[in-house]
């Protein structure tokens, strides 16, 4: 990511000019305190809802050790705030965690208290060069939260099931017991079976949807995906579509009921023309 990248590059700077001897040079030229602009995020994008670390990076230059705090905020609202203590010519990224809220956002960071350790129990106050980061803007839209599965399969299932429970009530009113029982006994297996292949389905498709985002997230030309098949997608992708259909039909109890007796229609018909034709 490119915030995480420049944090690494700075910090890969620093440790270049120590191990050369040039440190000294690099403080006469810096000053104690934020590197300039700096502001990022453990992620490069986000939603409303989100939970991520704000960072900056705090530089001491100088032959004393560097304590303060740094305040977080949004515009003119806190997010959190972090106490630190900086060696003697060193640098160390600052970070407090933030959940994520819908809107616009100028975030920046603010050194207060900044203060050099001179002996024991002294202390003397630091002035910094850069006691405050750039703004960093981000607009977060609303996130659409549309209706669960579960809420939408309730509403499917109280509905289907007054309809069935409807047609249940007229079939045994007018059967006789002798046929009614073996008639409620295979509906109540055939409810198992339905409930179980749904649950089923359901996995498979959650397994497949898993392998398709692995191969989304492969980088173009990566020696893994130069081994994969071109088809492998398109075939998951198919694979997907037939899951989402049969998950359809074994989670609606009309679909379902309504396709089983066609099925059977269909094969008792061709049974009685093979018989008298």
């Amino acid at each position: 990511m490119m915030y995480i990248s420049m944090k690494k590059f700075t910090v890969l700077l620093l440790l270049i000019f120590s191990l050369f001897g040039a440190f000294d040079v690099f403080a006469e030229s810096s000053g104690t305190g934020f590197v300039s602009g700096n502001i990022w995020f453990s992620k490069e994008s986000f939603e409303e809802g989100d939970k991520v670390k704000i960072y900056t990076f705090i530089f001491n230059p100088d032959s004393r050790e560097l304590s303060g705090t740094v305040m977080f905020f949004d515009e003119t609202v806190l997010l959190g705030k972090k106490d630190f203590i900086i060696p003697q010519r060193g640098a160390e990224d600052v970070s407090i965690d933030w959940t994520v809220t819908a809107g616009s956002h100028k975030i920046f960071g603010r050194i207060e208290n900044a203060r050099f350790f001179v002996s024991k129990g002294i202390y003397k106050e630091a002035d910094l060069a850069e006691d405050e980061t750039e703004k960093n803007s981000q607009t977060v839209s609303k996130k659409i939260i549309p209706e669960t599965r579960a809420t939408l399969e309730n509403e499917t299932e109280n509905t289907s099931s007054t309809s069935i429970l409807s047609i249940k009530d007229t079939i045994l009113e007018k059967t006789p017991e002798f046929i009614s029982k073996p008639m409620i006994s295979i509906t109540n297996s055939l409810e198992k079976v339905r409930e179980g292949k749904r649950i089923v389905t359901d996995l498979k498709i959650e397994k497949v949807r898993n392998e398709i985002k692995v191969l989304e997230d492969n980088k173009a030309g990566s020696e893994e995906s130069k081994t994969e098949s071109p088809f492998l997608k398109p075939f998951k992708q198919i694979k997907l579509f037939l899951l989402s259909i049969f998950s359809i039909i074994t989670g609606d109890r009309l679909i379902f009921y309504g396709i089983l007796i066609v099925i059977i229609f269909s094969i008792l018909r061709f049974i009685f023309n093979k018989i008298l034709y």
